[in-house]
């Protein structure tokens, strides 16, 4: 007599134990960038701490790149236990580095001042910090900012938040940091939900949360960019709310995104796309919003973008194929960097126009966020300044999106800082050949390895 065979039921405790080598790596990488992290927090500005500050990034990106790895290639989800770790560690990091006095980048003085402005009810867009009208305002803060010449680039929504820094009886620049890694920190619980949600593994969330471009140049060096950041992802969340009310809260998201920096803005019509139904909520909220942010410093008239259009028109450095098509046009014309820009700028939208009209039929949110990684991808490549926190925009996107060549190249991005060693307006060239050369490699070798003739598109976003 046979009887039936009794199926086999997963047993928890062999589960666990499967899991403890990745326990393992995230304790002693966890413990390891702790210590790398606070020892960031404590450097300097100056030039004579730039080779530690160099080695203390790239030994976080290797430290952090090996549980990143061992996550995405696991074959089963990380368990919750370990995925909060990850969220707590992140959220450490983040403590560890925000309330230390260095090392604030330069761009925090003029966030200071800005902010002061505003407060005091002046127009940072009509005046620039030479601007008579604002010599009652002068302080140390002031004597600090730099291209004093140049009104305000950054956009209302930035200037509301460097408003914030000075209510309170503290340090402007710990006040400022603190806030900005607010928003950071809400970006990584709000990101764990969202891969959740998207049916991807929690755990996931370790590629921003733990990543020194969010910790170090974010956080640490108190960066802007964590604001436009959180709005974005905030954004990407709500499309998940299929409702109207849900339409308009993440159409109003993206917004302030955008008019906290202006990155955003390449990811717009992806996320617009992926706003059915109810898209008309989306884009009356975008906009409506957009206006409004703008409403109190329409008294700048014409002047209201020359900061923004000087940044576009004069900025360069760190470049890929701008700095390729600008060496190009040298040997031509004495007007190679403007070519270059213009180059680049319709390079650029043919790219956008090329992932909106090659889009999949069946469009969905998961596809807009694909998307929205290629146009910030083609954007970073094609503009003519690249600073290492411009790519922690891509970040939240790799938490969702694989791909291994940007990852390596957000890591790769921290030679920027061996540039300084060259002189102020010079660059090694060497360095920012490893620096796009290394993620070059690793994409040429995933686009030949599968073989596949769409492979150029499909390597980048994996």
């Amino acid at each position: 007599m046979t009887g039936r065979r009794r199926p086999s039921v997963p047993c928890p405790a062999r589960a666990a134990w499967r899991e403890w080598p990745l326990g393992i790596i995230l304790l002693a990488s966890a413990a390891l960038l702790w210590w790398i992290y606070r020892s960031f927090a404590h450097t300097d500005r100056t030039l004579a701490d730039r080779p530690q500050q160099l080695v203390l990034l790239f030994a976080g990106f290797l430290v952090f790149l090996i549980p990143t790895l061992s996550i995405w290639r696991a074959r089963s989800a990380a368990s919750r236990r370990w995925t909060l770790l990850i969220i707590l560690a992140g959220l450490l990091f983040r403590v560890a580095v925000a309330p230390a006095r260095g090392p604030a980048s330069s761009d925090m003085y003029r966030y200071l001042w800005e902010g002061r402005v505003v407060r005091a009810g002046m127009n940072p867009y009509a005046h620039s910090p030479r601007s008579p009208e604002l010599a009652p305002l002068h302080d140390w803060v002031w004597g600090l900012v730099q291209h004093k010449s140049v009104p305000a680039a950054y956009p209302p929504v930035a200037q509301y938040v460097f408003a914030l820094a000075g209510l309170l009886p503290l340090n402007p620049v710990i006040e400022l940091k603190l806030v900005l890694a607010l928003f950071d920190a809400l970006t990584v619980l709000l990101l764990a939900d969202l891969i959740r949600r998207l049916g991807r593994p929690a755990a996931w969330v370790i590629c921003y949360a733990w990543h020194p471009l969010a910790v170090c140049e974010v956080v640490g060096r108190g960066h802007l960019d964590s604001v436009g950041i959180f709005f974005l992802v905030l954004s990407v969340r709500l499309l998940l709310v299929r409702s109207g009310p849900g339409r308009v809260a993440a159409g109003a998201s993206l917004a302030l995104s955008v008019l906290s920096k202006g990155y955003a803005l390449v990811a717009v019509p992806f996320l617009a796309l992926a706003a059915k139904p109810h898209r008309r909520h989306f884009l009356l909220a975008l906009l409506l919003v957009g206006f409004l942010a703008y409403v109190p410093f329409l008294s700048a008239g014409t002047d209201l973008f020359r900061g923004l259009t000087l940044y576009a028109q004069k900025w360069t450095g760190n470049s890929s194929v701008f700095a390729l098509v600008d060496l190009a046009f040298s040997r031509l014309t004495l007007h190679h960097d403007a070519i270059a820009r213009v180059v680049c700028g319709i390079a650029l939208a043919a790219w956008l126009a090329w992932l909106i009209f090659t889009r999949p039929r069946s469009y969905n949110t998961r596809d807009a966020i694909r998307l929205s990684l290629q146009a910030l991808m083609g954007f970073f490549l094609l503009t003519p300044a690249v600073y290492p926190w411009y790519l922690a925009w891509t970040l939240p996107f790799l938490c969702l999106q694989r791909s291994l060549a940007w990852l390596v190249l957000t890591g790769t991005i921290f030679g920027f800082y061996a540039h300084d060693f060259a002189g102020h307006h010079n660059e090694i060239w060497w360095v920012t050949l490893g620096e796009y050369g290394v993620p070059l490699l690793i994409w040429l070798a995933a686009s030949v390895r599968r073989r596949d003739p769409g492979a150029a598109t499909e390597a980048a976003c994996e």
